[in-house]
């Protein structure tokens, strides 16, 4: 993951407020790339493999939260410029 990239994409993201939670969702990416074992780069450029790497998340969180889950979406969103589908709604 470039670090450098994500926190200056959330600081200047307007749904985002305070550094705190940019740190934050930082440590959880980070976190989320030591699990998968795989660079969130990696992760974000193969849809295939960022559904994948959701759903191995997935069970490891509380179902009400999913931080890691969603710091992973929110770098791909910075990355590919979308978000990325519900998981119900991914098709392959």
């Amino acid at each position: 993951m470039q670090e450098e990239f994500f926190m200056n994409s959330m600081e200047k993201d307007p749904k985002l407020s305070g550094e705190h939670g940019a740190q934050t969702r930082k440590s959880l990416a980070l976190k989320a790339e030591e699990i998968l074992g795989l660079n969130l780069e990696t992760v974000v450029a193969d849809d295939d493999l960022m559904y994948d790497s959701l759903m191995k998340l997935k069970p490891l969180e509380n179902p009400k939260k999913n931080p890691m889950q969603n710091a992973l979406r929110k770098y791909y969103y910075y990355r590919n410029g979308k978000e990325f589908p519900r998981l119900n709604n991914y098709q392959r």
